[in-house]
């Protein structure tokens, strides 16, 4: 790597094509210009090491750039392109490397610097606010369509698959039956392993603009305080309520993707992929006690009788630990909700919150069940419940609507199923059956 200069001219020319700055005032632009170092890289030359803690905006003024993960490539960049925007604002390890793919000539902004212009142009911070959000929703919809894209190719090899098993003759029926239920479990672990390869790509790009959003949401309201103290009565009327209104609304976006994106992630998360024998009953044992207490911790009063009916006589079981832990947390979690809302509607006298606890063990099949006597699911909702992205709680409780979808894929990965019942006002029942072998 070398440094340089650059021509004012020729840096002011890439700016301006860098969505971020696409309303700065001219002036601005200059000033920014000035403060820009230059850095020659050749090909293959690291610019960011993963792990390196960023405080720095690249701007690429002529080459190429890979974004990656050792070997997996998850964007490249060109002249006019920038990133690392939001490392700015924080001083978290990057969990990406940037390496030049051909000679390549950034422009480095620091953190420093960058802060310093915004205190002094506080206009400006509405315009970039508006662009970040801009590009996050780019990137959400970029993920939904890819995810649609990657469902219907597997949807067609199941098709195809299917297709020829058919042709068999009848000697292979008995074999083609077990073939069936393989294959759908590992259709399901590919959906899953599809999801957690495109989301954990992603939600480096996704989480970075919500730092941005959040970190200057919180700047937006100390300058409402020094504005506060403006002579000019009228101009600092007009700014208060601009910024006031901004702040609500970025705070309000920014945690709403910021759920989404912790529950995307569960799909990525690393930890042990292997099957182990488990004892069903401690595991649900301990999951109620972590789902609970979180309650509590969180500062959400809830009082609820925990009746448990646990089979002494069940099995071990060969599942993936971690991903089963997520399934009975995430049943869990929903139904002290709904019988805490249910509890403060205060809508029944003498109103006592239960939550059941159930296994059981009959004809080879290890049953589950999570059942509450809460708010209850309505008739037009309960066919939606496993549908990503669907969900009843309104925003600040985990209302991603991912979270039910999760748990029916890990489910059917592990060759089980899961159904619900419930009736408005009165209950909710899901009961997990797997197979035991």
């Amino acid at each position: 790597m070398s440094s340089g200069n650059f021509p004012l001219e020729n840096t002011l020319l890439v700016l301006k094509q860098v969505e971020i700055f696409a309303h700065v005032p001219a002036s601005v632009m200059e000033e920014i210009a000035k403060q820009i170092h230059i850095s020659t890289f050749q090909s293959e030359e690291t610019i960011i090491n993963k792990g390196d803690k960023g405080n720095s905006m690249y701007i690429i003024f002529t080459g190429q750039v890979k974004v990656h993960d050792k070997e997996y490539v998850v964007a490249t960049m060109k002249d006019g392109n920038f990133f690392g925007e939001f490392s700015l604002l924080d001083d978290e390890p990057r969990s990406l490397s940037v390496t030049a793919m051909v000679p390549t000539v950034t422009g480095t902004i620091e953190q420093k610097d960058f802060f310093q212009l915004q205190g002094k142009y506080p206009d400006v911070t509405r315009d970039i606010i508006r662009a970040m959000l801009k590009r996050l929703r780019g990137q959400n919809q970029k993920i939904i369509s890819d995810l649609r894209q990657r469902q219907a190719e597997l949807e067609q090899l199941v098709k195809e698959r299917t297709s020829d098993l058919q042709t068999k003759n009848g000697e292979l029926i008995e074999t083609l039956s077990e073939l069936k239920r393989t294959q759908e479990q590992l259709v399901q672990q590919e959906k899953l392993a599809s999801l957690g390869q495109l989301t954990a790509g992603i939600a480096h790009e996704i989480q970075n603009p919500l730092n941005f959003v959040n970190n200057f949401s919180f700047l937006s309201k100390d300058l409402m305080r020094e504005l506060a103290e403006s002579k000019d009565d009228e101009d600092r009327k007009e700014i208060l309520d601009l910024l006031s209104d901004n702040i609500h609304k970025i705070e309000h976006h920014g945690k709403r993707a910021g759920d989404i994106v912790k529950s995307m992630l569960q799909h990525s998360q690393p930890g042990s992929r292997t099957r182990q024998l488990v004892n069903i009953n401690k595991l649900f044992q301990d999951c109620c006690e972590i789902s609970f207490h979180s309650f509590k911790d969180n500062g959400i009063a809830i009082e609820c009788d925990i009746i448990k009916n646990f089979a002494p006589d069940l099995p071990q079981v060969e599942i993936i630990a971690q991903d089963f832990s997520k399934v009975l947390l995430n049943l869990l979690n929903n139904a002290f909700y709904a019988v805490r809302e249910k509890k403060q509607l205060g809508t029944i006298e003498g109103y006592s919150p239960k939550v059941w606890l159930n296994t059981s063990f009959i004809n080879n099949i290890i049953t589950i069940s999570v059942r509450d006597n809460g708010t209850g699911i309505q008739p037009a909702s309960i066919q939606k419940v496993f549908e990503p992205f669907f969900t009843t709680k309104p925003t600040g409780f985990g209302n991603t609507g991912l979270g039910l979808s999760i748990t029916n894929d890990i489910v059917k990965a592990h060759g089980g199923k899961i159904l619900v019942d419930s009736k408005e006002s009165e209950f909710t029942d899901f009961t997990i059956s797997l197979l035991y072998r």
